[in-house]
This record gives structure tokens, C-alpha cells and sequence, in this order.
């Protein structure tokens, strides 16, 4: 956004008018355009949620509650496997009794179902780490729901369960 309160001025100071003024801001308007559209692709969104997905897995690992505050919707909402529902401020608060750990995250069978500004990413995710000396493996199904806004996807609402081990 400061773009645009720098260029203007900027191209006005040095001497731009006519035809080149309006091929600049016909560029800027392209690109603020293309900026605010969400990538066409399925595969291309596919990569970025699981990007996205992968990021989640390490700030709950770090305690990294910023990446939490831009990633969450406002209106985010996140149901346990239990059926309780928390909202992003909830979910925020959590960062005063967060204890950063080394756990690992992967994650397999990724589903994507994209319908322009909507995506909706589900896929099993494999924690591996360490808890009081001991190594653990916990699997988990989730289903997360994205929206495109502000030029960026952000998440608007999750579920995870716990897989069951197999004897």
C-alpha cells in the first residue's frame, strides 16, 4: 500500500506526464491486480497450503504466535476432536502457556478442494518427538478451510482427529 503513496510523487518529481504516466500506473494497476488474485492453479494452491500447513506445524513446535495472528482469520474458528469449538482470540491466549519443543511434522495423502477465493486442504499429518525423555508418533486427519483476502490465504476454520494406533 505504501507503493502507492511513494510512486505517484515520485514519477511526478521526475519528470514523467503524459503517455508515460499513464503506462506506469497501468502497470501498477496490473500488478496490484494480479497481486490480489488467488493462483489458478490447484497444484499451484496445493503447494502453498501445504506450505502454509507446514508453517502451523512449526510455530505450534516454536511457540510462534505471530505467524498465528497473521495466518487466523478474524472470524477463525478451530473444532477438537471432542467437539469444542475455539475462536482465534482463544486460540491466541494459548501463547502465555506455550513450551516450545522439537517435534517434526510431515504430512501425507493431501486432498485440495479449490473453488476460487475458497480452499479446503485435508491431509494426514505425522508428529514425531520427543516427551519427557520418550520418542512419540501421533497421527492426526485435519481439515483446514482457507480463504483468499488481503492478497494472501488466510484460515478461517480447522478440525483435527486423532488417527487410532493399530495394534
Amino acid at each position: 500500500e505504501s507503493i502507492r503513496y511513494y510512486l505517484l510523487p515520485t514519477l511526478l518529481s521526475n519528470g514523467f506526464s503524459g503517455g508515460d504516466l499513464k503506462i506506469a500506473l497501468l502497470l501498477l494497476c496490473s500488478l496490484c491486480a494480479v497481486a490480489q488474485n488467488p493462483p489458478a492453479s490447484d497444484k499451484d494452491v496445493e503447494k502453498q497450503l501445504l506450505e502454509i500447513e507446514q508453517k502451523i506445524g512449526q510455530a505450534n513446535s516454536t511457540c510462534d504466535y505471530n505467524y498465528f495472528r497473521m495466518i487466523e482469520a478474524e472470524e477463525f474458528i478451530f473444532t477438537d476432536s471432542q467437539g469444542n469449538v475455539t475462536t482465534r482470540a482463544e486460540d491466541l491466549a494459548g501463547e502465555k502457556d506455550c513450551k516450545p519443543n522439537s517435534d517434526q511434522h510431515s504430512f501425507e495423502e493431501a486432498r485440495l478442494i479449490h473453488n476460487g477465493n475458497f480452499a479446503v486442504m485435508n491431509a494426514r499429518q505425522t508428529i514425531t518427538g520427543q516427551r519427557n525423555g520418550k520418542d512419540f508418533r501421533v497421527q492426526t486427519r485435519f481439515t483446514d478451510v482457507f480463504v483468499w483476502r488481503d492478497g494472501r490465504w488466510q484460515l478461517l476454520a480447522g478440525h483435527s482427529s486423532r488417527i487410532p494406533k493399530k495394534d
